[in-house]
């Protein structure tokens, strides 16, 4: 990572991360679609998981970066 210019470390580790998010949203526009056929309470139902869904996400994604980090620093302390 120390060699590389920071441009282009930036685009290798964000796009990934902006597909990911790419396709979790059109999961969501779609499952709304097709939710949406069945009755209004189903869309309601699945509009009000949707933001629970993405804080359960976000929490995870949070903990696996904050892990990571310590385990690093860890590690990085005994060698």
């Amino acid at each position: 990572m120390g060699v590389l210019p920071v441009g282009k470390l930036l685009a290798g580790m964000a796009i990934p991360m902006m597909i990911s998010m790419l396709v979790q949203a059109l999961y969501n526009i779609v499952d709304s679609i097709f939710v949406s056929r069945i009755c209004e309470d189903a869309l309601t139902a699945v509009s009000m998981a949707f933001p629970l869904q993405n804080i359960i996400i976000a929490i995870a994604v949070g903990f696996g970066v904050g892990i990571n980090a310590v385990s690093y620093t860890h590690l990085r302390a005994h060698e």
